[in-house]
């Protein structure tokens, strides 16, 4: 997840968690962590690729556009606390 959605809780369509005036869940048709509304929405609308609405299809901006839906995403969530464990130096490749 980009850093704009670190922290926010999960906007639904009858739980207004956003910091925008509006609903954004009901605004862009899909529950997220939205911040002020979003650059990224991948619970938004399946348009099949381009689309004449603004932002409420499955979105990810830097990936498209407001306009494009993303054909496949793939969401991985871990816990706040993960920490990675390095391989040790003694493991052969």
């Amino acid at each position: 997840m980009s850093e704009r959605q670190n922290n926010q809780k999960f906007t639904t369509k009858d739980q207004d968690n956003d910091s925008h005036a509006e609903n954004c869940a009901i605004k862009y048709k899909g529950a997220w962590w939205y911040g002020r509304c979003h650059r990224s929405n991948l619970n938004g609308v399946y348009y099949r690729g381009a689309h004449e609405s603004f932002a409420d299809g499955v979105n990810w901006y830097t990936f498209k556009s407001h306009n494009e839906s993303l054909d496949t995403t793939e969401m991985k969530i871990r816990p706040k606390k993960f920490r990675r464990k390095l391989a040790s130096m003694d493991t052969p490749l």
